[in-house]
């Protein structure tokens, strides 16, 4: 993948986090729930997670994979978690970001403890391809049978606690980065092909979910559970797509705040859910003009701290790892 492509990536998931949590995750004075506007942002930011795993699997396979490497990644999360964690305790006003959540760091400490593992993967390109076909496989065939066996604990599981899913976009980025794929899908057709195919891949996951898993879709506040079957498709999709757009493409000034924007996407990440519960108390929220107004503050401020703390190396590590 170049460098705008990543950029642009990472950008998507910094909007997309954003958008998707704090019209998905908080409530304010705004009934949303049944806003076609506020809905469909929810839908289409889905993606976000994904993304977030996809984006770290990449940019690992172009790490030197050393032990002290692996510790450094563990330590650094653990760094993040118990500090946020610990302000989230002590500062009312804070609230968890959504990298700040024990499945989300779960996820993230298992993939790295098992790097070795993940590195194993990486030099036999086709037992890589095979374990993230057969993970999807799996993902979507626990996502049919938990319809069908709503009893069975077996298939209880919720879809943040779903590691494989993690696991299996994570793998994906690995993939991804591999000389041979990364020759594949930087082919200039293959990218116009993915993003024509993006809004009706998109439609198609509009209407199966709202039919088909129609008794979900009512059970969870008429909202969209996209776990990592359904999801997957178009995540490759637009990371295929924004491998296309070569660095010329661009004007020097989108690209360089692209680029600022896309060195952020942890810190968004982490501090968005802050801002955005300070926003409500200060900004009444009583439309949907207003919705939409402070999810974009919740933005900038979120991507304007998060450019400070990147400019200490004390601060940074509170923010990425």
């Amino acid at each position: 993948m170049n460098t705008t492509g990543l950029n642009i990536i990472k950008t998507l998931g910094c909007l997309t986090a954003v958008t998707f949590f704090t019209v998905y995750n908080t409530y304010d004075n705004y009934n949303y729930n049944y806003d076609q506007i506020l809905a469909f942002l929810t839908f289409i930011s889905t993606i976000a997670t994904p993304l977030f795993f996809v984006v770290t699997g990449y940019m690992d396979a172009d790490s030197q994979h050393t032990p002290e490497w692996q510790m450094k990644k563990i330590r650094g999360i653990l760094t993040i978690f118990i500090f946020w964690f610990s302000v989230y305790y002590l500062w009312g006003p804070y609230q968890k970001g959504y990298l700040i959540q024990p499945w989300f760091i779960f996820s993230l400490v298992i993939i790295y403890t098992f790097h070795p593992v993940v590195e194993w993967l990486a030099k036999r390109r086709v037992i890589l391809a095979s374990l993230v076909l057969a993970l999807l496989i799996f993902s979507f065939t626990y996502d049919l049978l938990a319809i069908y066996f709503t009893e069975s604990k077996s298939f209880s599981a919720p879809a943040q606690f779903r590691i494989w899913t993690w696991v299996l976009y994570y793998l994906t980025g690995q993939l991804l980065y591999d000389p041979v794929v990364s020759s594949l899908y930087s082919r200039p057709r293959i990218a116009k092909y993915a993003a024509i195919a993006i809004p009706f891949v998109y439609t198609f996951t509009w209407f199966y979910e709202k039919h088909f898993f129609f008794s979900i879709f009512n059970v969870e506040r008429n909202s969209f559970i996209l776990t990592g079957s359904q999801v997957y498709i178009l995540v490759i999709l637009i990371i295929i797509a924004a491998n296309g757009v070569k660095p010329d493409a661009t004007r020097l000034p989108v690209s360089e705040m692209v680029s600022s924007l896309g060195k952020t996407m942890t810190g968004v990440y982490i501090l968005h859910y802050t801002f955005f519960n300070l926003l409500i108390e200060w900004i009444p929220i009583n439309s949907l003009t207003a919705k939409l107004l402070v999810i974009l503050m919740t933005f900038l401020l979120s991507v304007v701290s998060s450019m400070l703390l990147l400019k200490s190396n004390l601060t940074k590590k509170l923010i990425t790892f």
